[in-house]
């Protein structure tokens, strides 16, 4: 703690003495000075908001596109112990007691596929075949849990008769100026592509739609009517999609809970099905608080520099009010009331530059990245932490020269 026997010993009319030093020392001082330190503190904390704000925001970006694109954020999957099973019976049932927990939104089912999609573009007997997963949905549900069908390029979604059309990655259609390590060459709507399954069952589609798959997730969909004609099964599911309100509760409250109504089943939330992606947020919040801790660093340094200079330079007057009674303690106080003086204009400054420039700035002129659009994010915790932290770095690098300088003697202070 900063000097916590000087504090001890402070009387109320010591703080108004050190009051009325730092005052007109700032008063008095160079404008020009305060103008450049406040202006580097603005920009420390404008550097700290700022990158983590970014990071942030690409953090919360990357997520909600996964959670509206692939996992939504709780996944239902077949029971694992004591036999593991392929799907999920009864998945009506089961869907409609997930339905039954406070909180929950929508479900919705998949079938997981996995097959080879061949596709002759020239007719000419030369084909390019790609491997992926099939997923077989119910269009209407889908809609209520994933946003694909509001990603279309070409074409339309699937509706829930269609056994014979299906909808297409535009990553793996090709020709759509999205970088693939394969794909089939430039498949548009209405061509017609042959899928053979992995149980060998082989079937001609017409191509209904293409979405826009940024994420490079490869994914084919087709209709649950039509999975289900090619796995031979009937009101079965894959795995379960589930979405809630995290407004009303947290994730792992959901999760638990589904987990205590169906305690046979694998319930995940979308951290763990992400795996790397968790890893890769990880690191971006360890980023952010590096670059964070950069930027109080170079304040409080900033700071610590011109206080003590100001201090030397000031060695004299020091000198005279230690000799005409004026104690040690009110001196450094007066330099820490500066110091926080100088912080909290630097703060404010920066506040002014982040959140009443840039944030509102990039809300509506957003940043388009590849998937999705970019902006300021700022978790409550993240600021309040973050301006605290570089007040209380000024308060301390105005303290530590200060004293330093205080604790000279008289006569050496007064001849320098």
């Amino acid at each position: 703690m900063i000097g916590s026997r000087l504090i001890s010993t402070i009387s109320m009319r010591d703080i108004k003495t050190a009051l009325f030093i730092a005052y007109k020392s700032v008063v008095r001082g160079s404008k020009s000075t305060l103008a450049l330190l406040v202006f580097i503190l603005a920009l420390s904390y404008l550097n700290m908001m700022f990158i983590s704000g970014i990071l942030s925001g690409l953090q919360k970006m990357f997520e909600t596109t996964m959670i509206d694109v692939l996992t939504s954020h709780i996944t239902v999957g077949p029971e694992q112990e004591p036999q593991p099973k392929q799907f999920i019976v009864n998945q009506d049932q089961v869907r409609q007691e997930i339905q039954s927990v406070p909180g929950v939104i929508a479900t919705a089912r998949h079938y997981n596929l996995a097959g080879s999609i061949t596709f002759d573009k020239d007719k000419n007997g030369v084909v390019k075949s790609v491997s992926g997963t099939i997923v077989g949905i119910d269009p209407n549900q889908e809609k209520e849990v994933l946003t694909v069908n509001k990603l279309l390029k070409d074409g339309q979604f699937l509706s829930p008769e269609d056994t014979d059309q299906i909808v297409l990655s535009s990553a793996l259609a090709g020709g759509y100026g999205i970088p693939a390590p394969s794909d089939l060459g430039g498949v548009r709507v209405g061509d017609k592509v042959q899928i053979t399954y992995s149980n060998g069952i082989i079937k001609t589609y017409t191509v209904k739609g293409i979405y826009d798959d940024t994420l490079g997730i490869f994914e084919t969909f087709i209709s649950a009517r039509e999975a289900e004609s090619v796995l031979n099964v009937f009101n079965n599911a894959s795995q379960i999609l589930v979405k809630v309100d995290l407004s009303r509760g947290t994730l792992a409250g959901y999760e638990n809970d589904i987990k205590a109504l169906l305690p046979t089943l694998k319930v995940q939330n979308y951290l763990d099905i992400l795996g790397t992606v968790a890893a890769f947020m990880n690191a971006l919040n360890l980023i952010s608080f590096i670059v964070s801790a950069i930027s109080v660093l170079v304040a409080s340094i900033t700071i610590f520099v011109i206080v003590y200079i100001n201090a030397i330079n000031k060695s004299r007057q020091i000198g005279i009010l230690k000799a005409i009674g004026i104690r040690q303690r009110i001196i450094i106080l007066s330099y820490v009331f500066q110091s926080f003086f100088f912080a909290i204009c630097g703060t404010l400054a920066g506040a002014f530059l982040v959140f009443g420039i840039l944030t509102p700035l990039l809300a509506r002129y957003p940043i388009n990245v590849d998937f999705g659009y970019l902006s300021l994010n700022h978790r409550s915790v993240e600021v309040i932490a973050g301006t605290i932290s570089l007040i209380a770095a000024g308060i301390l690098a105005g303290f530590v020269p200060s004293r330093i300088v205080a604790k000279k003697d008289i006569l050496k202070a007064i001849w320098g």
